[in-house]
């Protein structure tokens, strides 16, 4: 569908990137076909295991975090009994947590269920999870969330992977976007929508400044502080959604109810409400007022 959208000539499928040269006023690429293009810019959107992100920056393999994520969807008729409420519902205990929502006008249930484990060593986007793995580990909840696992029969598993945010992204003419530069977890869903804030950025910045280099280098001291915060809180959340019953965790639900933390629209209007374009002219950061 993607290849679909896009013009033919936009878009070149089979070039696996291996090297890349800047040469002051433009930017040599060479492919594994032996194909050669030579370009104005180059971007690096090339996800967490980023070959532009390498070239630049030398190896580095991402970490592990010690969760696997549980996903799949659930056709609604088979929880139409069960009258599972039309809300985003975040179920948190020891160790693990599960989020479950409506999709799709209503028609599927999207899950989420995150478990530590030790150790992880598949890099398949289509593994299949054993559903008994998963009921297993939330035997003991509440059994209306029970009751809603039950009716799962496919599930697929994710080991998740970040990295330490990077001191720069950016080196003359080439840059670095999205998973690229700032792959995070997704406990707080802002992994795609910062990568779409990076898109907003960079094409403002390069309208509006002539020079690709100095275009790049506002965009990038722009959008690091602010990625580099969403991480750490990111990584923070996995700490906080999975701590066991104590002081700890009975502070955290009571700031929760109280509406004056993650995930409280009010306490996260910081990351909502930014406008990465207009923060091109006014230099806004988009980092939380602090207290």
């Amino acid at each position: 569908m993607l290849i679909d959208a896009l013009p033919a000539e936009r878009l070149h499928i089979g070039h696996r990137l291996v090297a890349v040269t800047d040469r002051g006023d433009r930017v040599e690429a060479a492919f594994e076909n032996g194909e050669r293009i030579t370009t104005d810019a180059l971007i690096g959107a090339d996800g967490i295991h980023s070959t532009v992100r390498e070239l630049l920056f030398g190896p580095a393999n991402p970490h592990f975090t010690g969760c696997v994520a549980y996903r799949g969807l659930i056709p609604v008729e088979r929880v139409k009994h069960l009258n599972v409420e039309v809300n985003a519902q975040r179920w948190m205990g020891p160790g693990k947590h599960i989020v479950i929502y409506y999709i799709a006008a209503k028609r599927l249930l999207n899950f989420v269920g995150v478990i530590e484990q030790d150790s992880w060593t598949r890099e398949s986007w289509t593994d299949r999870g054993d559903v008994k793995d998963l009921r297993a580990a939330l035997a003991d909840w509440d059994p209306n969330l029970r009751a809603i696992i039950e009716t799962i029969d496919e599930t697929f598993i994710w080991g998740l992977f970040d990295r330490a945010p990077l001191p720069q992204w950016s080196v003359g003419r080439v840059t670095l976007l999205g998973d690229a530069a700032h792959p995070m977890l997704p406990f707080m869903a802002q992994g795609a929508a910062q990568a779409l804030e990076d898109g907003v950025s960079l094409t403002t910045c390069l309208s509006k400044i002539g020079d690709v280099a100095a275009a790049f280098a506002r965009y990038e001291k722009l959008r690091l502080p602010r990625t580099s915060r969403i991480q750490a809180m990111s990584a923070a959340n996995k700490t906080r959604l999975h701590l066991p019953d104590g002081p700890a965790q009975q502070e955290r639900d009571a700031k929760m109810a109280a509406g004056i933390t993650y995930p409280s629209i009010k306490a996260m209007a910081w990351v909502y409400n930014y406008d990465a374009a207009a923060a091109v002219e006014t230099g806004d950061l988009g980092l939380p007022a602090e207290v």
